[in-house]
């Protein structure tokens, strides 16, 4: 409890209180908490998670916000609320290079960033460190498709949609599960530099509670 207490310990009981009931309209401070379901990954299960920043991307057809979340361990998780006919949340983590060549075939994972082929990706053991984090094969969905990158929250306007002096470049590539429940996502950086996330799709009624933070640590 003293993790997630200490986030409410200063506040003035006083103060208006703002009011969130949905995770896109998130500010830093904010607090949300993810149900006990056992599909989840323990990570996540039953756990509460501070907004720490927010960041935007933008591609040509496609712009979103990203939350950048701080829960009771070290990992960082990424979450972003996607909308097409229905709404639904990308939550992410960020795996290094070990930790992609323990899941995958590197041979296969670098078929990834080659035009000429469809790459189908399948984990080397099913049995790792990453439960209910992964699926066992992935299809390519997109590839090399160049968007940018805003240390920024634009809402509620929207992003230029081309190059501008405070964005960063990158090309995507995603990899999806056959029942669009896990992907692998990779962002490959203008200095060369190459993310991998473990992305999961999960309902919006995952988060199970949003707790508004402190007014004062928003800008």
């Amino acid at each position: 409890m003293g993790f997630f207490s200490r986030w409410f310990s200063n506040k003035d009981k006083h103060s208006e209180v703002r009011q969130v009931s949905h995770p896109k309209a998130l500010k830093v401070a904010d607090v949300i908490s993810f149900s006990d379901s056992f599909a989840l990954p323990e990570l996540l299960r039953k756990q509460s998670f501070r907004v720490e920043k927010i960041n935007t991307y933008q591609f040509e057809h496609l712009g979103y916000t990203e939350f950048v979340l701080l829960g009771p361990s070290s990992k960082q998780v990424y979450l972003a609320v996607m909308r097409d006919d229905e709404e639904w949340l990308n939550v992410s983590i960020k795996i290094d290079h070990d930790e992609v060549s323990a899941l995958f075939d590197l041979e296969q994972f670098s078929d990834i960033f080659d035009e000429d082929t469809n790459t189908e990706l399948a984990l080397k053991n099913e049995q790792n460190d990453f439960a209910n984090w992964v699926s066992p094969v992935y299809f390519q969905r997109k590839f090399a498709e160049r968007g940018y990158f805003y240390h920024k929250d634009f809402r509620p306007n929207r992003p230029p949609l081309e190059e501008g002096d405070d964005s960063e470049a990158l090309d995507y590539f995603c990899l999806t599960s056959s029942d669009e429940s896990f992907s692998v996502e990779v962002e490959v950086w203008q200095d060369g530099d190459t993310d991998v996330l473990l992305t999961l799709h999960l309902p919006i009624s995952e988060i199970v509670e949003i707790f508004p933070g402190d007014s004062s640590d928003n800008p």
